[in-house]
Formats: structure tokens, C-alpha cells, sequence
């Protein structure tokens, strides 16, 4: 019987404690417009979260406050993120969020390229769409 209730409450700490790693609360400072899937989101300050798989980025200042969630997967890029970081692909002016890499994880979540992201990226090399990367600090909340 006690090795059933030790059993019983290692499992419990052991889920507790995945449950607890699987939540990101964060926020972050945007200076310029960007997309998330289809929906294009103006600069602002922003309340990043993610639980269970599921992204949810919300503007928490100005007159028309926006937002947008999805599905993301997991990356493991070579290393660990000393500062929280959100990874944007840049196409001329428009930006796309490509990786949320929460400060000290060794995985950051990555969003599914859309249709017109995709678009954008076989046109590399044309006048307006020369490709990049940006990133902005995370700030925990």
C-alpha cells in the first residue's frame, strides 16, 4: 500500500511539474506590423502565451486591441535562449512571427508558414523582398 501511495504521488509531482513547463507567459514590445497565420497585427505591446500546444498573442494596448492563436510545434535549434526572444521572417516590410524562444529553454515553438509566407520566399532575390530575420526581447509578466 505505501509503495502505491509513493507511486501515486511521484506521478502527481511528475505531472505537475510538465504541466508547469508546458505554460509560457510572457509579453513584448512589437515596433512594427506583422502576421500570424492570415491575421496582420499593428506594433504595440503584446501578452504572448502558450499552453498546450496552442499560441495565443494578444495586443494589450491601443484603441483596436487584436489578437490571434494557433497551433504550433517545437523546434530544438543548437543551444538555449539566455533571453526570451520572438523570431520574426522578414519578406521587404512585411513580417511574418516564425519562433517564440522562451528565456532558458532549449525549445522554442515555431509557427506553420502560410500560404502567402511561402509566396513571398520564392520570390528571394526579386526588388522588395529580400529576406531576413528580426527578433524582439520577451519580458516575463
Amino acid at each position: 500500500m505505501t509503495r502505491l501511495i509513493l507511486a501515486a504521488g511521484l506521478f502527481a509531482a511528475t505531472l505537475t511539474a510538465s504541466l508547469h513547463a508546458q505554460t509560457m507567459n510572457m509579453q513584448a514590445t512589437i515596433p512594427f506590423e506583422f502576421r500570424i497565420g492570415s491575421t496582420v497585427l499593428p506594433p504595440g505591446e503584446y501578452s504572448i502565451r502558450h499552453s498546450s500546444g496552442v499560441l495565443f498573442v494578444k495586443q494589450t494596448d491601443g484603441a483596436q486591441k487584436g489578437g490571434a492563436f494557433l497551433t504550433v510545434g517545437e523546434d530544438r535549434p543548437a543551444g538555449s535562449s539566455a533571453a526570451g526572444t520572438l523570431l520574426f521572417n522578414r519578406y521587404g516590410d512585411t513580417y511574418f512571427l516564425s519562433k517564440v524562444w522562451p528565456a532558458g529553454s532549449k525549445e522554442a515553438q515555431k509557427t506553420p508558414q502560410t500560404a502567402r509566407e511561402k509566396e513571398l520566399a520564392s520570390h528571394i532575390g526579386q526588388p522588395g523582398t529580400q529576406p531576413g530575420t528580426t527578433t524582439v526581447a520577451l519580458q516575463t509578466k
